[in-house]
This record gives C-alpha cells, sequence and structure tokens, in this order.
C-alpha cells in the first residue's frame, strides 16, 4: 500500500507544477487574441469611416455645402467597431493642410461623437487638397490584470 500513496501523491505535484501554469498560458492566449481582434477591429472601423469621409464629404469644397456631420462618421464607425465599447474609445477627427499645418481638430469620445452635429470636413477654400486624419484610442481592460502586482488598487 505504500507504493500506491507515493503514486497518488506524485499525481498532484505534476499536476500543480504542470497544470497551473498552463492555465495562466491559456488565459494569456485568449487575452492576447482579444487584444489582437480589438486592435484589428479598430483599424477597419477608422478606415471605413475614412473612406466615407472621403467619399461623401467630397461637396465641402465650396462654402456651406458639407452633406456629412461629425455624428455621421462616428456612426459609421461605431457600426463597423464591433465590439468595442463606445464609452472607451476617444476619437480625434483632424484636418492637416497641403502645407502640413493642421487647420481644425476635434477630440470626442465614441458615445458624445454620434451626437456631435459639426459639418465634417470644414467648409471652404482650405478643404481643398487637404488630408483628413482620424485617429482611435482603445485602453484594453485585460483578465491578466487581476494576476499582476497592484490588482485590485484603483
Amino acid at each position: 500500500m505504500t507504493p500506491r500513496k507515493k503514486q497518488r501523491g506524485s499525481a498532484m505535484l505534476e499536476f500543480v507544477l504542470t497544470g497551473v501554469p498552463m492555465i495562466f498560458v491559456w488565459i494569456s492566449i485568449v487575452q492576447m487574441a482579444i487584444g489582437m481582434w480589438h486592435y484589428h477591429t479598430l483599424q477597419y472601423a477608422v478606415k471605413r469611416t475614412g473612406m466615407y469621409i472621403a467619399h461623401h464629404g467630397i461637396g465641402c469644397a465650396s462654402p456651406n455645402t458639407c452633406s456629412i456631420q461629425l455624428k455621421d462618421a462616428a456612426n459609421v464607425l461605431k457600426t463597423n467597431a464591433i465590439g468595442i465599447p463606445a464609452t472607451d474609445t476617444n476619437l480625434t477627427f483632424t484636418m492637416v493642410k497641403a502645407d502640413g499645418s493642421s487647420s481644425m481638430s476635434v477630440t470626442c469620445r465614441l458615445d458624445s461623437c454620434v451626437t456631435n452635429a459639426t459639418a465634417w470636413p470644414p467648409a471652404g477654400d482650405t478643404a481643398v487638397n487637404s488630408d483628413i486624419k482620424i485617429s482611435a484610442d482603445y485602453l484594453l481592460k485585460s483578465a491578466l490584470c487581476m494576476f499582476g502586482p497592484g490588482a485590485g488598487s484603483t
């Protein structure tokens, strides 16, 4: 009976030495996959929003003829940013003149951008041959944080 008890204890020890680290590896793989999915989704949504502004904002070359507003562009981004919380996503819309200087910039959270009625891109002669820059920031909240130092602190 003595050899059998030793085998049972060694199986438990083997599980502790291999199973527990593997659980952390699996959690890490899932969290990295979620992070990569959010990165790709946000990149795709920003690209689609830029295409929408380039196509629908072409009427802004002459004064007071802008056909879209920031809320239209933000709704396109929100529609394409599947799974990304609107309350945690910050957007910056910038119009860059041909000489490289920025003429107008609007920063808002995605959930507040969907009600912003500012015409975009800004109307006038400066809009012709200008670049539009859209940037989106999202902080991924990972489950791996619960294992790090300072977990639970605010």
